[in-house]
């Protein structure tokens, strides 16, 4: 394989045909027509099952729920004539739950599915390609079929072919399985479909009385209470499956993604949610059974391509769908072992058998999961069709191909390769030696920029510690190479680094989405909004804290972007708190080498800037993003690196009327014990948080986001006692029996401060601003100087981070956002890391306290608060969607 496989590559595959990455329309037209068009020539086409169209296009594009870059490629014979599909793609997280060792050791992985061949000469042209494009990757394994997940569509059949398959699941011709078994796959998690004749079940669906019986009761799911339902699915959902080993996670943007349309096409009677008896109407579920109406005829008819027609089809014929497919069903495993799942099929066939359906189809079930299949068996189901994945484990290599880029950091997005490169090398030669990323990014010679490069190593998981030392990696920045064009897998690695960025209770609240790219690929707008799940609306009710964490992720995406030699400019700011929307312009850099030019036109900053900001700021690198970390365990003092930095940070927020002003220990712990209590105490706020706190590892949550026990520094016996209390049900009783508690603590705070007044002038700006002398105060005692009493403790330096502004304004604090950030990078850079307690600031009376300290005025507020020194012990990841 030569050359570079940016869109458009056409690539010798060894066997007398070509393999062409799609890039145009028509590309993509051919490749989403070609196996419905395959299946017609062979007369296939009741048995196989097309992929949605929809999908397709969005893995294509890089628009949908799936965010890592994916290619698609048509093998052509040497008429030109479409004969193959397949698409290659990556996903971290999947290659780590499938990995036989440590999840940190998880070798590289290549992906592969929507795979379509017209005979075994073209099967063995992908076959190769594959092959080729794992040997480009640096991937070691290889696996597959996953289009693009297994809790998707997955799998290859291996018997059963004359059977029809059904919808969500795979179907190929007998000829697939034994041309990889010769090409060195082997089976992977074997698992079989189901099939259940209604007629030989029982019919008796469980009653009112006999769901309470059992301390339950059943929630009706209407179409319009579809997507209801899907959020108090989820959670048992992902429960229930957590344990299988090709399972990841399901997000909920995935859900809504899998059940778009399922409205137009669902049968009430045969969705069975059941919840506790006394539970709330949105509990999450206990138990559940997803049911359709099998629309693979209709999509058979249409090509996959879920239109207009084909929606007028499906309700036009619906009544006519006589087989139903038991999309999934689980149980929450808390409640497993009950007889629950016998309850709710048994509601299931009462109605297939009301509705007038023959059948009952079953997606697939792994041959190591026998009590699923006992519970189909036990209805006289029998097996339908043998599927199972395909696994090559392969010779690393260290050559990666730019196509598909590594799946973590978008550092590498700029990093040329060479026009020429020679043939691939057979999987018996010894690996070439490792080069340097930073030797590599020196070749500016006879080099090409692509939109990825080689393999660098990913980041830690969120229960690996890190090294505590500052990163040797910043301190110096690699000259930005200019990117060929934008495209989305460009964007999309992008928006992965900048979801490394801070958020409040790692709520990760951003929905980046790219509107357009031009089509010479060198522009591109991009939509940057909230997900409302995912802010505090009680612990943030002004929406402060959100715009914070926006500003970071567009921080953070400038300065990736212009590490790959890209500019980009805010162009407007609408709304507020959840209805934010951010609009970012990308360009391709007209002088990468000059790290400047970036505007923000929507908060009327137009001076030139280097990546990161300010001019005043230094440029920043994706390294710099990777290192920082917020350290919650013991920090250690030190004043000459503290003084250095926070220096330089207070001489750069001055432009943004922002100052660091620093709290005395023994009052900032004061304040941190109030604040803190007040947390507690405030049931509403409480219970809030415990919605963001992840004490157990087996949740699927504690990988995604949240603060984990982890990070958080909670002893294991603790963190197990703690994820037994934090259930739903229990928070609202946990929340009010604290608040009683601290309910007296409370009123003496309150008496506290009436007593004493306001205590002016005690904080200390650290640079650029005369402090004023300090305030006596009513106890005729002198306020200490922040730096004598925190040094006579041994504590950390202890700061806050306050703004003067005349009114409330999102592209304002969106863009103290990005200073924020850059504060954390500089401090990052010189050894330091922080512990934020934005408590001190989002509790009203320490909130008060601040105001008063920082004596200037009513336009002047604290916008953070955080505690800054060196760490002293491993710090663990947090974790990342």
């Amino acid at each position: 394989m030569t050359g570079s496989a940016g869109h458009g590559t056409s690539v010798p595959t060894g066997t007398g045909m070509t393999a062409h990455r799609v890039a145009s329309r028509a590309d993509l037209r051919t490749f989403i027509d070609l196996g419905p068009r395959i299946a017609a020539l062979r007369g296939e086409t009741e048995r196989a099952v097309p992929l949605f169209a929809a999908d397709i296009a969005q893995w294509q594009s890089g628009t949908g729920w799936f965010a890592e870059a994916v290619e698609l490629w048509l093998v052509r014979n040497s008429a030109g004539t479409p004969v193959g599909r397949v698409m290659c793609h990556r996903s971290r997280l999947l290659a780590e739950r499938i990995s036989d060792g440590p999840i940190a050791e998880a070798p590289e992985t290549l992906f592969f599915g929507a795979l379509e061949a017209a005979d075994e000469t073209a099967l063995t042209a992908i076959i190769a390609l594959i092959d080729e494009r794992a040997h480009h990757l640096g991937a070691a394994r290889v696996f597959g079929p996953v289009s693009p997940l297994p809790n998707v569509t997955g799998g290859l059949v291996t018997a059963g072919h004359d059977h029809p398959g059904f919808f969500d699941t795979a179907w190929n011709p007998a000829f697939f399985a034994p041309a990889f078994r010769a090409a060195g796959f082997r089976e992977w998690g074997p698992a079989q479909t189901w099939e259940v004749a209604v007629g030989e079940v029982p019919h008796a669906r469980a009653t009112a009385t006999a769901w309470a019986a059992h301390g339950l009761r059943r929630r009706p799911v209407s179409r319009w209470g579809l997507r209801s339902f899907a959020g108090r699915m989820l959670p048992a959902l992902n429960a229930a499956f957590a344990a299988l080993p090709y399972y990841t996670p399901i997000s909920p943007a995935q859900l809504r993604s899998q059940m778009a349309g399922m409205a137009a096409l669902m049968d009430p009677s045969l969705i069975v949610d059941v919840v506790g008896e006394t539970e709330a109407d949105d509990a999450p579920s206990r138990c559940f059974a997803l049911v359709i109406p099998d629309p693979a005829p209709v999509l058979r008819r249409h090509g996959g391509r879920l239109g207009p027609a084909a929606i007028a089809d499906l309700l036009r014929h619906r009544s006519r769908l006589r087989d139903a497919v038991l999309i999934i069903q689980g149980t929450d495993p808390r409640f497993q072992g009950t007889g629950l799942l016998s309850l709710v099929l048994g509601d299931v066939y009462a109605g297939l058998a009301a509705g007038g359906y023959r059948r009952l189809r079953v997606t697939f079930i792994a041959e190591d999961n026998p009590a699923s299949a006992a519970v189909f068996a036990k209805a006289g189901g029998t097996p339908l069709h043998s599927l199972c994945f395909l696994d090559r484990h392969r010779a690393a290599s260290t050559a990666a191909d730019p196509a598909v880029g590594p799946a973590v950091p978008a550092s590498a997005t700029a990093l040329p390769v060479t026009a020429e490169r020679p043939p691939a090398q057979p999987l018996t030669a010894a690996p070439a030696p490792a080069v340097p990323a930073a030797a590599a990014a020196t070749a500016a010679t006879a080099t090409v920029a692509v939109t990825s490069a080689e393999p660098i190593p990913a980041e830690p998981t969120s229960a690996e510690p890190t090294s505590a030392e500052p990163s040797t990696q910043s301190a110096t920045v690699a000259p930005a190479t200019p990117a060929a064009r934008i495209d989305a897998a460009l964007l999309t690695d992008l928006f992965a680094t900048a979801g490394r960025s801070p958020s409040a209770h790692n709520t990760q609240p951003w929905v980046p989405r790219i509107v357009r790219i031009a089509d010479d690929g060198t522009s591109a707008e991009v939509a940057l909004t909230v997900d409302p799940a995912r802010t505090l609306p009680v612990g943030d009710p002004r929406s402060e804290d959100l715009h914070l964490s926006i500003g970071c992720w567009v921080e953070a995406l400038s300065i990736a972007a212009a590490e790959a030699g890209l500019d980009t400019a805010v162009t407007s700011v609408d709304g507020w708190g959840p209805s934010l929307d951010v609009r970012l312009r990308v360009t391709v850099s007209a002088d990468p080498g000059d790290r400047r030019g970036l505007r923000d036109t929507a908060s009327g900053d137009d001076r030139e800037v280097p990546a990161g900001g300010h001019r005043d700021w230094p440029s920043f690198t994706t390294a710099d993003l990777r290192h920082r970390q917020v350290d919650r365990g013991p920090l250690s003092r030190d004043d000459t690196a503290f003084a250095e930095a926070v220096g330089h940070a207070d001489a750069a927020l001055a432009g943004s009327r922002a100052r660091l002003v620093e709290i005395p220990d023994d009052e900032w712990t004061a304040l941190l014990t109030r604040a803190t209590r007040h947390s507690f105490a405030d049931p509403a706020v409480f219970a809030e948080t415990l919605t963001w706190l992840r004490f157990d590892p087996a949740d699927p949550a504690y990988r995604q986001d949240g603060l984990s026990a982890a990070c958080l520094r909670i002893p294991t016996a603790a963190a197990r006692l703690a994820g037994v209390l934090n259930r739903p049900r229990l928070r609202p009783f946990l929340a009010r029996g604290l608040a009683t508690v601290l309910a007296p603590a409370g009123w003496v705070d309150g008496l506290r401060d009436r007593l004493r007044g306001p205590r002016r002038g005690s904080g200390l700006p650290l640079v650029g601003h005369e402090p004023a002398d300090p305030a006596p105060i009513d106890d005729s005692t002198t306020a200490d100087d922040p730096a004598t009493s925190s040094a006579r403790t041994g504590a950390p330096h202890h700061v806050v981070l306050a703004v003067t502004e005349d009114k409330d304004d999102a592209a304002r604090e969106i863009a103290l956002g990005r200073d924020l950030l850059r504060t954390w990078l500089l401090l990052d850079r010189a050894g330091l890391r922080v512990d934020v307690h934005s408590e001190i600031k989002d509790c009203p009376a320490t909130h008060a306290r601040l105001r008063d300290r920082l004596g200037d005025g009513p336009t002047t507020r604290p916008l953070a608060a955080f505690s800054i020194g060196r760490s002293t012990t491993p710090v663990p990841r947090s974790a990342r969607r």
